[in-house]
């Protein structure tokens, strides 16, 4: 059973800008296997962090470079393939 990350709130005075903090915690919720399909809407990730849409759009951006993620066009955003944890 995945580890729960409790989302923490974006420090908007903290030392890296909100997108990023929003792009680590989504990687950290992959990694432990808390998100290991689907993701979330984007409207939806940005109300649950307390950000703006446009805040999130950025972090998914960051999470597609990082190959963590791929988004498909009118069918949503998925973990990529390498980046699922197979814990049987």
């Amino acid at each position: 059973m995945p580890t729960l990350i409790h989302v923490s709130v974006i420090d908007p005075l903290g030392p890296d800008f909100a997108y990023i903090q929003v792009a680590n915690h989504l990687a950290a919720r992959i990694e432990v296997g808390e998100i290991s399909h689907k993701l979330p809407a984007e409207r939806a990730l940005a109300e649950e962090y307390g950000v703006a849409y446009q805040t999130v759009r950025h972090a998914m951006q960051i999470l597609r470079e990082r190959g963590l993620i791929i988004t498909r066009q009118g069918r949503g955003t998925f973990v990529a393939p390498a980046a699922r944890t197979d814990s049987t």
